[in-house]
């Protein structure tokens, strides 16, 4: 069980749509690409990832994995420069303000976060989307935990006012990697579940920004389908939920 791989066929879909909105780059825009993908992930019984919310532009959020195998692994944005440009500019934007943020560059990372957002101001929306790009990035094996939290701190750093929406992301990112430990079947116990999270939170240098099992046991139904009766043995899920996130982490 410890070598169950829950992004193997999610890649390999995602390769699949990327050849074909290849081939009908010219007709498609942005949320048709979107559509594309949650057809395809339905019909494949693939769930986007996410954490306790599913906002309505889920499936907008989730091309960030699309835009990460294309440009990551297939290395397409170089020879479909018009394509990444016209479907994947949020994402790209993204990027632009990490680079910006890692660089210290803070206010024109800011400024680039202005632009990109539909509001023209930074939220927390804007700041988790961001955040979702590296994420997805080193979920999928394009990027370290340890470049993750330095994208995590620095964010903190640029964006000082969001520090709630990077606190949330650091708990749904933690709660994430127990949900899929359990799926792999790594972690099997509450003793190590929970020295598990309090190691991820120290690494990630956000000690006491932990998730709580109720969390966890979300993220574990909803994107890994892990039955009741296995996290029953592994978390402490009668209590109530107190990590009180939003719908904007995801």
């Amino acid at each position: 069980m410890s070598e169950r791989d829950p992004y193997r066929k999610r890649i390999q879909i995602l390769v699949n749509l990327l050849g074909e909105i290849i081939k009908k780059q010219n007709k498609l825009t942005r949320r048709d690409v979107a559509d594309l993908l949650r057809k395809t992930y339905e019909k494949n019984k693939i769930k986007p990832l996410k954490g306790k919310a599913t906002p309505p532009d889920l499936y907008d959020k989730e091309l960030a994995s699309l835009y990460v195998i294309g440009k990551y692994g297939l290395g397409i944005d170089n020879e479909y420069p018009e394509l990444f440009d016209k479907i994947f500019y949020l994402e790209k934007g993204f990027e632009e303000a990490i680079d910006k943020i890692l660089a210290g560059q803070y206010s024109e990372a800011r400024a680039i976060l202005k632009k990109t957002s539909s509001a023209a101001v930074i939220d927390s929306n804007t700041v988790a989307r961001m955040l979702r790009t590296a994420f997805t990035r080193l979920l999928l094996g394009f990027l370290d935990e340890e470049a993750f939290a330095k994208i995590l701190k620095k964010t903190l750093e640029a964006i000082p006012e969001e520090e709630r929406t990077v606190r949330n992301y650091v708990r749904f990112y933690i709660a994430y990697k127990v949900a899929e430990g359990i799926y792999r079947g790594e972690i099997r116990n509450k003793i190590f579940k929970e020295a598990f999270k309090r190691a991820m939170a120290l690494r990630l240098g956000f000690p006491r920004t932990i998730p709580s099992d109720e969390y966890v046991a979300i993220i574990s139904k909803e994107v890994f389908n892990i039955p009741d009766k296995i996290l029953s043995r592994i978390l402490s899920i009668n209590r109530k939920d107190k990590d009180n996130t939003s719908e904007n982490q995801n």
